[in-house]
């Protein structure tokens, strides 16, 4: 809780990249700044790969979370066609 109410004094956030393959810096580098404008504060990205996710990525910042996997796509579709 102390973490979370520094984070809201400073003006950042902690966000974690989870990505189906290594990113370049680069690519790391464009997602930082496109969070940092989306959120409108300073990001501290945590990156990691999870081969598992086929492809795409997972963004997390607290309680916002951005799903682009292919898993969560092939669910999602899997989800439509079974209803």
């Amino acid at each position: 809780q102390f973490e979370a109410l520094r984070a809201d004094l400073e003006n950042t956030a902690e966000v974690t990249l989870t990505s189906a393959i290594a990113l370049s810096s680069e690519q790391q580098a464009k997602f930082t700044a496109a969070l940092t404008q989306r959120l409108r504060r300073a990001v501290h990205l945590h990156y990691a790969v999870d081969p598992t996710l086929i492809g795409g990525a997972v963004v997390r910042a607290g309680d916002f979370v951005v799903d682009g996997t292919l898993r969560a796509k092939l669910a999602r579709l899997s989800e439509t066609l079974n209803s």
